[in-house]
């Protein structure tokens, strides 16, 4: 069942046996043991990751909650200790850009408290799974969760100055001169920012697919194109001239927050992180 809930909360055999010190044949193996047990497939296979069936996704809700309240049942056994540990669900953009470059300071000034931060992008359901609180994008609908606003996303182009100047972009419409940096799990995202800044429907010559924010940055900032950009998240690479903004239009597109379950609200770790949380995000705004 560990092998089952792991595969399903990254969704990958590979990253599951990473997280549990296994082989990935070790965890197929189990998964198709449990496949037996329960008469059906409980994953898609792909090439490189897995898809829950309706099946799997049944069981999943039920092992979640088991291990999610077997979690919160031990934690108190373990006196102090466990009471000073706050385990936080976070999307990867955040983490990287702009959680992790500031955690030292976080640990320095708390080092009573033991952070398990763990990247995830997918479906949030704090009920059924072990962490106390999540960062997540989105537009502030979070039923039966509390929510604290973090910051403000705007979507923005960015590239490299060299790219900027030989191509000569200096409006919406002249974006298309460049290859455009798309990011798989949105695909409408550069459609809509050329709808909204009035440049029509245009399409690039050239075109990269990749499967994430920060990965776009990160062939935009090696001139590969330009990327869309979450200000404020690339802030740090706009003041150390790795990336600028061809045009200043941006357009809205969410926010990040700090969500957890109403019970959570006695969590003493989960209270000073919030607060140290606030207090950084105002000292950047």
């Amino acid at each position: 069942m560990q092998a089952f809930d792991a595969a399903v909360r990254l969704g990958s055999f590979k990253e599951a046996a990473e997280a549990l010190h296994l082989t990935p044949s070790a965890i197929s193996h189990r998964i198709r043991n449990l496949e037996k047990a329960m008469g059906g497939a409980l994953f898609v296979r792909a090439h490189r990751a897995v898809e829950v069936t309706p099946t799997g996704r049944a069981l999943a809700r039920a092992t979640g909650r088991a291990f999610g309240e077997l979690v919160r049942a031990t934690s108190p056994l373990v006196g102090v200790e466990a009471s000073r540990r706050l385990r936080l669900s976070v999307s990867p953009l955040f983490a990287s850009a702009w959680l992790l470059p500031r955690i030292a300071d976080f640990m320095a000034r708390h080092p009573d408290i033991e952070l398990v931060i763990e990247n995830s992008v997918g479906p949030l359901d704090l009920e059924n799974e072990s962490f106390d609180a999540a960062v997540r994008a989105g537009d502030g609908t979070w039923p039966g969760l509390v929510g604290q606003h973090l910051l403000d996303l705007h979507a923005v182009p960015v590239a490299t100055r060299e790219l900027v100047r030989r191509l000569k972009l200096r409006r919406p419409a002249d974006m298309v001169r460049a290859p455009m940096i798309h990011v798989v799990s949105f695909p409408h995202a550069w459609p809509q920012w050329l709808s909204r800044a009035g440049a029509g429907s245009g399409k690039a010559k050239q075109a990269v697919w990749v499967d994430s924010f920060e990965a776009a940055l990160q062939l935009a900032e090696r001139g590969a194109g330009v990327a869309l950009g979450l200000a404020p998240l690339f802030a740090d690479r706009e003041a150390a001239g790795t990336l600028c903004r061809p045009v200043t239009l941006a357009n809205p597109t969410g926010g990040y927050w700090l969500l957890h379950r109403p019970e959570e609200g006695n969590n003493a770790a989960l209270r000073v992180f919030k607060r140290w949380l606030v207090a950084e995000l105002a000292v950047d705004s």
